[in-house]
């Protein structure tokens, strides 16, 4: 009779959840990020600090959750086998990029990043999804 506390793949199913876990938050993060920032600097436009602002912080996110995606969604193809998930996160991730591009206004890169953000958490929650039901 097996374990089920020694089960290999309960340990390879909380691995990956912890992965999708962190990157769904990280796409949160990028979101909550963009959506706040305008309102922060409005309240404590002093406090709001030169990171939070700089270009700095925007690649440290995407640096971030970039791989976190990657890993999340090559993790859930190889349980469900559906293409869809990482579609999502693949048209986000490019949208955090394009965002990036020397040139890009800062209120369309705005648009743009929280448009990706959305895509992001998107195939995420898809992933997760189709994750548990491929249980």
């Amino acid at each position: 009779m097996m374990n089920i506390l020694h089960d290999p793949s309960r340990s390879t199913i909380r691995a990956t959840d912890g992965v999708e876990s962190a990157a769904l938050s990280t796409s949160l993060l990028c979101l909550v990020h963009c959506l706040a920032l305008p309102m922060l600097l409005v309240l404590l436009p002093t406090a709001a600090g030169a990171f939070v602002r700089s270009e700095a912080f925007h690649y440290v996110a995407v640096g971030l959750a970039a791989p976190f995606a990657l890993l999340a969604f090559v993790l859930g193809y190889l349980r469900h086998g559906a293409v869809r998930p990482a579609l999502f996160g693949a048209v986000g991730v490019a949208c955090l990029l394009l965002a990036l591009l020397p040139g890009v206004e800062h209120g369309t890169s705005i648009v743009i990043t929280v448009a990706g953000s959305l895509l992001l958490i998107t195939g995420h929650l898809i992933n997760w999804r189709l994750r548990r039901h491929a249980i």
